[in-house]
C-alpha cells in the first residue's frame, strides 16, 4: 500500500499551545490504519507520536482520498489533559496486549452463558 500526504494547513494554536495540521492522505489499496496515517504524518513533519493524536478522518464513499485532522503538544501528559475521552481512550488502549484484552472479552461471554445454563438445571 502506497500512502501519500499533502499538508493543506499547519499552524499553531497558541492558546492552547498545540499544533493543528489539516493534510490529505492518498493511497492505493485498502484503507490506511490510524497508526498508519499517524505515523507517516509524524515521520513528515517531525512530531512525537506519543504527544500527537489524530481528532478526525473522514472518507468519502468509493474515493481513495481521506481528509485527516491531526493534533500535537509538547507532551503526552498535556494531550491527555486537553483531548476529548475517546481519543484517551485510544492512548490508553495502545499500552494495552491486545490478546490480554481478548481474553477478558472471551471470560465476559462466557459467564452470561453459565448463568442460564443454572437456571435450566
Amino acid at each position: 500500500m502506497e500512502l501519500d500526504i499533502k499538508v493543506d494547513r499547519d499552524g499553531e494554536n497558541k492558546f492552547i499551545k498545540r499544533r493543528e495540521v489539516e493534510a490529505t492522505a492518498t493511497y492505493s489499496g485498502s484503507t490506511p490504519t490510524r497508526e498508519a496515517v499517524k505515523q507517516e504524518l509524524c515521520k513528515k513533519l517531525s512530531l512525537n507520536p506519543d504527544a500527537t493524536a489524530i481528532v478526525c478522518i473522514g472518507q468519502s464513499y468509493g474515493s481513495m482520498s481521506s481528509h485527516i485532522i491531526l493534533h500535537s503538544y509538547q507532551s503526552k501528559e498535556e494531550m491527555l489533559r486537553l483531548e476529548k475521552e475517546g481519543m484517551k481512550k485510544d492512548v490508553k488502549a495502545q499500552g494495552k496486549k491486545a490478546p490480554e484484552a481478548k481474553k477478558e472479552e472471551k471470560a465476559e461471554e462466557k459467564k452470561p452463558e453459565e448463568k442460564q445454563e443454572e437456571k435450566k438445571a
